[in-house]
């Protein structure tokens, strides 16, 4: 990494660094269960950005990013956004609405037998 990354939070910046392979272990299953609608999602942001900051300085406790104050949710988004970079995450933008189609897997001249759900 060329550069320092930093993260911003309650209108202050902090910086984060890479995952050790340790970290990542912890931080994978904890990516998978991020959002803001829940307990849990909430705790699994603050573990993953937690992580982050502690790479980056030793010195950073869960209790110091738990005390952040006025942080706000665009912020904890673009902070997760930058986390999931340096864990080599693709984050993909959801587009609400109707669901898409999707291509089928295999083609409709394939010789492999298939089914339909009634």
């Amino acid at each position: 990494m060329n550069k320092d990354e930093t993260i911003t939070l309650g209108g202050r910046e902090f910086p984060v660094a890479p995952l050790t392979l340790g970290q990542l272990r912890q931080a994978g299953p904890a990516f998978t269960r991020i959002g803001i609608d829940t307990p849990e999602g909430m705790g699994a942001q603050t573990t993953v950005i937690y992580l982050a900051m502690h790479a980056a300085d030793p010195k950073v406790t869960a209790a110091d990013v738990d005390s952040i104050v006025g942080v706000t949710f665009p912020e904890l988004k673009k902070a997760i956004e930058v986390v999931a970079k340096l864990m080599g995450v693709e984050m993909k933008e959801v587009v609400p609405g109707e669901a898409q189609p999707v291509a089928p897997a295999a083609s409709p001249t394939s010789t492999g037998s298939t089914s339909m759900a009634a």
